[in-house]
């Protein structure tokens, strides 16, 4: 739940950058920055768990007891936090920037191809908030076949949206350190 948490605020940010015009080739990256966090987030957890359960192991062999695992969040203290939350930050930006850099030196052709299949991907996100909501009423008759077609419509609209408006997701070609010609990055060739 924790990935699907950020995976819905990558979602948010995409379609907030997508609304504000400057922001609108800053979209795809910012979404994988607040999308990273959910992987990095769930490592730290795990990471957590097994190094407090090891330490018990090591301490008092046998005392491992499940219903005082709540004392994980008390055990792991601020200076853990502090330094998940910083490489947390450094992970996800640094791949938001490379991801940026790189989807920037694409072709226009395969840069479409990409912002479409990640926008399908975002309308997936919010096709499975919608089907939880869905779930949520209870009092609808067809709510799994509503949900299979909201679903399809979703992805759809987004996956159709971006390949239609890829230019406004683009910005301007680089002109360091770039591999294609400008029409290429414009795909006017």
């Amino acid at each position: 739940m924790v990935a699907f948490a950020f995976l819905v605020l990558g979602s948010l940010a995409f379609v907030v950058c997508v609304l504000v015009p400057p922001a609108r080739r800053f979209a795809l990256s910012t979404a994988l920055w607040f999308a990273a966090w959910g992987p990095c987030l769930d490592g730290l957890i795990v990471l957590a768990v097994l190094g407090i359960l090891g330490t018990s192991l090591l301490m008092k062999p046998g005392s491992i007891d499940w219903t005082t695992m709540p004392a994980v969040a008390r055990a792991l203290g601020w200076g853990y936090l502090a330094a998940g939350v910083l490489v947390t930050v450094v992970v996800a930006t640094g791949a938001a920037w490379v991801h940026q850099k790189l989807v920037h030196r694409f072709t226009f052709a395969l840069f479409r191809l990409y912002a479409t299949a990640v926008s399908a991907g975002i309308g997936t996100v919010y096709g499975w908030c919608l089907g939880w909501w869905i779930e949520a009423q209870g009092s609808i008759r067809f709510g799994f076949w509503l949900w299979v077609a909201a679903m399809l419509l979703l992805i759809a609209g987004f996956g159709a949206a971006a390949y239609k408006g890829a230019r406004s997701l683009r910005g301007k070609a680089p002109t360091r350190f770039t591999w294609i010609s400008e029409d290429e990055f414009s795909g006017s060739n």
